[in-house]
């Protein structure tokens, strides 16, 4: 695919890419937004009819209370009017016409007052006087009034019930001068039908009627429906599920959305403020509404959602249309100088390059004109300079063969300088270490890389005392063979029965400071061992590596005693130790290549790990105890590390206690 064709593929891609990803985007978000809208407006209606229901069942009993309360005062004013009538010595006659008048001008639709046994005498309609008692004609009524006359109660009101054809309600007082029964009553003829508008099928319909809602419904806590509506007749079924999830409502929850086929569904627990009416109070609440369901249209996301996508869908096929075609007119003026300058650089390859080819590119102003000029006077300086490298390279190439000659006469020289220190470290090293029934004694040199210039030695004092160093020396090489070898002859040199170690280094000191032509300094750890007492005499000169390892694995370092590195400072003193060896107890010497031979993270050995190695290893002899601490290291360097040249261990272990030692000396 060539680079024209990427940059068409690529324009095009992302163009489709933000179209689909714009689309997308707006086409969900509007989605969301009506679903959201939807749901919010069934929440809400479901709410307001729940809240209409509720307060539909509190509204009767507030008009009752209120309406009781308006007849015991409109009975008691009757009974004082009636007081004050006959005060005034006016006639029954008279007294019923005022009270037909105050009938007629808006006061009780019904007004009965009796005398002190019951026989009302007084009313604003026409017709019999009934008795107020006990008796059959009376009527239940009339005798529930009874306890009036003798004020126990001092008032009565009765529920509403049918009277001679209509529904009334009566309230009654006693008598304010003498003993008597006063009662009124009210037609609720106009009041049941304001509460049959303010009910539960008076609820729905008016909700139904502002078609904001599909459907609407009123159930109980047993999912039977009290009151339904919806704007399309054959609507107001519900299926099993919707019955289902509106018993499983909680009373005193929040509003529930479900999506009910293409509608969605809100219920709404019905809460009453009040105190539980007689019906919600049994088990089921049945005949009571608990709950609102209303029903609205779920189809328009949907069908937003398709049109949103079908209008991306257009303007996707039309901007892709428009994106190519631009590309490609962008691509083909772009590539034009791009193909020049290729055909340039294969010229260029080939060696017949000709300037003259990329004279257009090189005319424009944009960047590829800036890189042909560039690529134009590049390739000419490049022609200029291979043909002065092609006669450097004849001169470079007899001068390279003359410096590989001298270079592997160098190495070869190195080699046999390393080979000659090598065989001077190895023929310094003891041939043959003590043997006895008394002590064990081992030691090895593992060479390094190069020559390091790290040795051990074993000297016999005399029949009882042996002296043991272990030193390293700086550098490498040749010069590090000549200082082994110079301090090994001065160890030597000063290595007398009865002379201490302190004074063999000062000994080894003066003479490395005074005869060395290097410039270089040696480390060094002497002991005069005494084979019969265990005793162990030692100074150090500067080196460390030096263990106690005792019976039970604990080291203990032999570096606090001695001075500074041989050949550093003239004149410097040393001091020695004393250190007791019992029966199975190892005196462990080592070099730094041994401490610092690091891993791959570059983490040295040091004397931590050489103690735990030395502690693992009690009960093992010299030359096993010596192995094990090689094997340690060689694991702790890995094949990413590097040993820290010659590895050099000089191991001696006490085999017989002091005591027998000392009684057969």
């Amino acid at each position: 695919m060539t680079f024209q064709q990427r940059l068409i593929l690529l324009v095009t891609g992302l163009v489709l890419l933000a179209v689909a990803a714009v689309t997308t985007t707006m086409a969900w978000t509007t989605r969301a937004a009506l679903t959201e809208r939807i749901e919010t407006e069934a929440r809400l209606a479901a709410g307001l009819l729940a809240r209409g229901a509720a307060q539909s069942r509190d509204i009767p009993q507030d008009v009752d209370a209120l309406l009781s309360e308006r007849l015991l005062s409109e009975a008691t004013l009757t009974a004082h009017l009636v007081a004050l009538a006959e005060t005034a010595k006016m006639a029954p006659r008279a007294i019923n016409d005022r009270l037909k008048q105050i009938a007629d001008a808006g006061g009780p639709d019904e007004m009965w007052i009796t005398d002190n046994r019951g026989r009302a005498y007084l009313h604003n309609l026409p017709g019999p006087d009934p008795l107020f008692g006990q008796d059959a004609k009376g009527g239940p009524r009339h005798g529930a009034y009874a306890g009036l006359l003798n004020r126990s109660p001092a008032s009565v009101v009765s529920e509403p019930a049918m009277e001679n054809g209509k529904l009334m309600k009566f309230a009654g007082v006693a008598g304010v001068d003498k003993p008597r029964i006063v009662q009124v009553g009210a037609d609720l003829r106009r009041l049941g039908d304001l509460l049959r508008k303010s009910g539960a099928d008076g609820l729905v319909d008016g909700l139904i009627a502002t078609r904001a809602v599909e459907a609407a419904w009123l159930l109980d806590r047993d999912g039977r429906v009290l009151a339904r509506g919806a704007v399309v007749a054959d609507g107001t079924s519900l299926s099993d599920a919707d019955t289902a999830a509106a018993k499983a409502v909680t009373p005193g929850g929040d509003v529930t959305v479900r999506v009910s086929g293409n509608s969605l569904l809100a219920l709404a627990p019905v809460k009453y403020a009040g105190p539980t009416p007689p019906a919600a109070a049994s088990s089921s609440g049945a005949g009571v509404p608990a709950v609102a369901a209303v029903r609205v249209a779920y189809t328009e996301p949907g069908a937003m959602l398709s049109r949103q996508l079908k209008i991306g869908g257009l303007v996707g096929i039309f901007v892709l249309a428009l994106g190519v075609y631009a590309c490609m007119r962008f691509a083909r003026d772009q590539m034009a100088p791009v193909e020049r300058l290729g055909e340039a650089v294969k010229a260029m390859e080939a060696g017949r390059f000709n300037p003259l080819t990329l004279n257009e590119a090189a005319g424009r102003d944009d960047e590829f004109g800036r890189l042909s000029r560039v690529f134009r006077r590049m390739a000419m300086e490049a022609n200029a300079r291979e043909e002065t490298l092609d006669a450097q390279l004849v001169m470079r190439g007899a001068e390279l063969e003359t410096k590989s000659e001298k270079l592997a006469a160098a190495e070869q020289l190195i080699e046999e300088e390393q080979r000659a220190a090598r065989d001077v470290q190895a023929n310094l090293l003891p041939r043959q270490l003590p043997v006895g029934r008394d002590s064990q004694f081992y030691g090895i040199l593992v060479p390094g890389h190069a020559v390091s210039g790290d040795f051990y030695d074993v000297v016999e004092l005399d029949e009882r005392h042996s002296l043991l160093v272990a030193a390293g020396v700086s550098g490498g090489g040749v010069p590090a063979a000549f200082l082994m070898l110079m301090v090994r002859g001065a160890i030597r040199e000063a290595a007398r029965s009865g002379t201490g170690p302190a004074a063999i280094l000062t000994h080894a000191n003066e003479r490395l400071c005074g005869e060395s032509p290097f410039n270089g300094f040696a480390t060094a750890f002497v002991a005069v061992y005494d084979r019969v007492t265990g005793t162990l005499v030692h100074a150090s000169a500067g080196h460390r590596g030096a263990a106690r390892v005792a019976t039970d694995g604990a080291v203990q370092y032999l570096s606090e005693a001695g001075g500074p590195p041989l050949g550093v400072r003239r004149g410097a003193p040393y001091s020695e130790a004393t250190a007791l060896l019992t029966q199975d107890e190892t005196l462990f010497l080592c070099t730094d290549g041994v401490l610092q031979s690091v891993d791959g993270h570059r983490e040295p050995f040091g004397e931590a790990r050489l103690a735990a190695a030395l502690a693992h290893s009690r009960g093992m002899s010299a030359r096993d105890r010596t192995e094990m601490v090689l094997r340690t290291v060689q694991a702790h360097v890995g094949a990413d590390g590097i040993l820290a040249g010659d590895l050099v261990c000089l191991v001696m272990r006490r085999l017989l206690p002091v005591t027998e030692t000392a009684e057969a000396v």
